[in-house]
């Protein structure tokens, strides 16, 4: 996976990622390394609560429920989760597209 910062239109850095070949535009990220069930969650329903539509969010998170629960909520709300990895840390990855 390659990463990079680009200048987003707004004026912040927006990060561009490489998943499955492609390259993707993420908006923002949510630091939920350290943080237990249901923060990760929550802290990733309130960042994407900011964004419009089509736009990425990537969670990084340490605890191991982060997988089922993310899965899940993606379910339930209607979010695209376009991928849930695992680094070599030991920290989950995870990319969300706003509906």
């Amino acid at each position: 996976m390659i990463s990079g910062l680009i200048e987003a239109e707004s004026g912040g850095l927006m990060k561009k990622v490489e998943l499955d070949g492609k390259t993707i535009d993420v908006s923002s990220t949510v630091d939920a390394v350290g943080l237990f069930c249901p923060l990760p969650i929550v802290k990733l329903k309130l960042e994407i609560e900011k964004l419009n539509s089509n736009e990425i969010v990537e969670l990084l998170a340490d605890d191991p429920g982060v997988e089922e629960d993310l899965m899940a909520w993606c379910r339930e709300t209607k979010h695209r989760l376009l991928s849930l990895r695992k680094n070599e840390d030991d920290i989950f990855i995870g990319y969300v597209e706003k509906t």
